[in-house]
C-alpha cells in the first residue's frame, strides 16, 4: 500500500487502490478480533489490488509522461515554422535553455515491476487455501478463480476446503476469459470462501 500511495495511485488508480486499502482495512479489524486465518486472507487480497494499483498508476505516469513529450515536440514545430521575429522584439531563450528546463520538470519515471513468472504447478505451503494460492501473482493473481485449482486436482483434493503442506497442485493455463468469468460467478456465489463477508468490494455490484 506504501508503495501504491507513493506513486499517487489515491488518485491515479482509484479503483483497485480503494479496493486495497477496505481489504487491508477489513484485515486490521479481523486482527483486533483475533480471527488471524480470515485477516491472513484479507491482507492477501489487499496486497492483490495494491499491485493492480502500482502497475495501473505506472502505466498512467508513463502514459502522462508521453503526452507531456508529444505537447513539447508540437510546440517546438511550431515555433521553428514561424517567420524570424522581428528586431525589436524580445529573442526567445536559447533551445537549450527551454529544452533544460523542461528535462527538470519532468516527473522522473518509475520502473515497472516485472511481473512474475506463471506456473504450471504450485507447491502447498502451510496455511495455504485454494483462495490464497489462486491469489498468488505466480498462480493467477485472482483468489476468485480457486474453482479452476480444484476442478484440476480432483484426484487429491477431496474436500476444497483442505489442501495438505507439500501437495503439488497443478495450474491449468489454457483457459479462456470466458471461462474465467463463468469461474468468478461460481466463487462468488459458493459458500466455501465467503466473499461477500471477507471482501464487500469483490461482491457483484447491484
Amino acid at each position: 500500500m506504501a508503495r501504491a500511495y507513493s506513486l499517487g495511485a489515491d488518485h491515479l488508480a482509484v479503483a483497485p487502490y480503494q479496493k486495497a486499502f477496505e481489504a487491508l482495512a477489513r484485515g486490521e479489524a479481523l486482527v483486533a478480533r483475533g480471527d488471524q486465518n480470515a485477516a491472513r486472507e484479507a491482507f492477501v487480497v489487499a496486497e492483490h489490488f495494491a499491485r493492480e494499483a502500482i502497475f495501473a498508476a505506472q502505466a498512467e505516469k508513463l502514459r502522462m509522461e508521453e503526452e507531456f513529450r508529444a505537447r513539447e515536440e508540437a510546440e517546438r514545430a511550431r515555433q521553428a515554422a514561424q517567420p524570424p521575429a522581428p528586431a525589436e522584439v524580445k529573442p526567445q531563450p536559447p533551445a537549450a535553455s527551454v529544452q533544460h528546463s523542461a528535462v527538470v520538470s519532468m516527473p522522473v519515471p518509475q520502473p515497472v515491476a516485472p511481473a512474475p513468472e506463471p506456473v504450471l504447478a504450485y507447491e502447498v505451503q502451510v496455511g495455504d487455501t485454494l483462495w490464497l494460492i489462486a491469489a498468488r501473482p505466480e498462480v493467477y493473481g485472482d483468489p476468485l478463480l480457486w474453482p479452476l485449482l480444484y476442478k484440476s486436482n480432483r484426484d487429491q483434493i477431496k474436500d476444497p476446503r483442505q489442501v495438505y503442506f507439500g501437495q503439488t497442485l497443478d495450474v491449468p493455463r489454457n483457459v479462456s476469459e470466458q471461462e474465467k468469468d463463468e469461474v468468478r460467478t461460481q466463487a462468488r456465489q459458493s459458500e466455501l470462501f465467503p466473499v461477500k463477508q471477507l471482501l464487500p468490494a469483490l461482491a457483484p455490484k447491484p
